[in-house]
């Protein structure tokens, strides 16, 4: 009786694997830390509790930001201009594993290229660009 073997993984996607995984477990711990950090301040620009409210009450995103302190929605520079605040250090992390994909695209890429698989190399750079634009919010949809 012969024994089967288990196919090897592609090291291309063992990269893209790892990258992934180190990346979203960072951010994970930054949200973490940020919602731990939200919940804690006696001062924050955004209240934890009305935001926790509005949202089980089932308002809309604009009913809750126009009627929280901040009397707006908020866009990059408000998050820039809190950095000091956890619900900023909450929606970095939230970003930063949303970006884990570009690193991971780009590295495993490279790895496919190598591997002498250029159709699926070529397609990972496009992919990879693709969520570069979409990031950088670079083409609008609306």
């Amino acid at each position: 009786m012969s024994t089967r073997r288990k196919p090897t993984v592609p090291i291309s996607g063992v990269i893209y694997g790892e990258i992934i995984y180190w990346i979203t477990c960072m951010s994970a711990l930054v949200v973490l830390i940020g919602t731990i950090k939200s919940f804690m301040e006696t001062d924050a620009p955004i209240e934890v509790s009305y935001l926790m409210r509005a949202i089980l009450a089932g308002d809309s995103v604009e009913t809750i930001w126009l009627n929280s302190s901040l009397n707006m929605v908020p866009n990059t520079s408000t998050y820039i201009a809190l950095s000091h605040s956890g619900e900023s250090l909450t929606v970095l992390g939230i970003a930063l594993g949303i970006f884990s994909v570009i690193p991971a695209v780009f590295c495993s890429a490279a790895f496919l290229w190598r591997s002498r698989n250029p159709i699926f190399a070529v397609s990972a750079i496009l992919s990879g660009v693709i969520s570069v634009v979409a990031l950088t919010g670079l083409v609008s949809l609306t």
